[in-house]
């Protein structure tokens, strides 16, 4: 039963990142901490952050090669933005391997549903008239870049993202960039930045890859496949469309998950 839901995990995982380049975590993690026994352990909340990141990175880069290939992938605050998550990622793996498996699993669990609310609140983040073409690289969008490039590394290897939600907030609420340019660059970024995030998970917890390959195997290969169509998709439709859809399925389970883990 539980390689049901590890391809249910996976599957919800792809859709996310290639309709809005939202992280494996975000939709991975509470189904496994919650619907699957053996990830209940003490170290079971950051196996499957570590198995998200694994899964973060060739979704992700076959969702930005979709968006490569319509030319809405923008880098001019992507380099400094990545810099940052990468240098900052290793950090996050260490602190979430020292909390243990309850505060890791119920913060995960409880982002997934706020991260539902704010899609189906505001579900295009783009700013009115935001043209990418117009967009700078002045002092301000340093500073924008640097500070929440070292603050989303950290939660990608706290939380297990790869950053693409928090990414997309920044470059569309910050840095003027409309939503699917947003969502071509932050999941390129992703690629590099989960990469980094699965080796050092894995590093410090070598029962990752040890004990858990097969579900490893699974999760790459159904997330790498969900991301492709569903970036097709979103490619498609219109952002609040996009946004609509993802709001809806993250709140729903997001709500299901709190209540499985805390009520029954």
């Amino acid at each position: 039963m539980e390689y049901f839901w590890y391809i249910v995990a996976a599957l919800g995982a792809g859709i996310g990142t290639g309709l809005a380049g939202l992280s494996a975590a975000t939709v991975m993690v509470p189904i496994l901490i919650v619907l699957c026994p053996s990830f209940g352990g003490e170290y079971g909340a950051y196996q499957a952050t570590a198995i998200a990141l694994a899964s973060d990175i060739l979704g992700p880069a076959v969702t930005s090669g979709v968006y490569a290939k319509n030319k809405i992938i923008y880098l001019t605050h992507g380099w400094v933005m990545m810099t940052c998550i990468v240098a900052l990622s290793t950090v996050g793996s260490y602190a979430a391997y020292l909390v243990g498996n309850v505060v890791l699993g119920g913060f995960t669990l409880f982002l997934t549903f706020c991260i539902g609310i704010r899609f189906l609140v505001k579900p295009d983040t783009s700013k009115s008239g935001a043209d990418k073409s117009n967009v700078r690289l002045g002092l301000k969008e340093v500073i924008i870049s640097v500070f929440f490039g070292l603050t989303i590394g950290f939660g990608t290897g706290f939380v297990g993202t790869g950053g693409g939600m928090m990414m997309l907030v920044v470059f569309t609420a910050f840095l003027g960039y409309d939503l699917k340019t947003a969502v071509g660059t932050s999941t390129f970024i992703m690629t590099f930045t989960a990469l980094i995030g699965f080796i050092s998970h894995s590093l410090i917890h070598p029962a990752i890859v040890l004990e858990r390959w097969n579900v490893l195997i699974v999760c790459i290969i159904t997330a790498t496949a969900a991301s492709l169509i569903s970036a097709q998709f979103a490619n498609r439709v219109n952002s609040k469309t996009v946004g609509r859809v993802t709001g809806v399925i993250l709140t729903i389970l997001g709500a299901a998950m709190i209540y499985l883990n805390y009520f029954t």
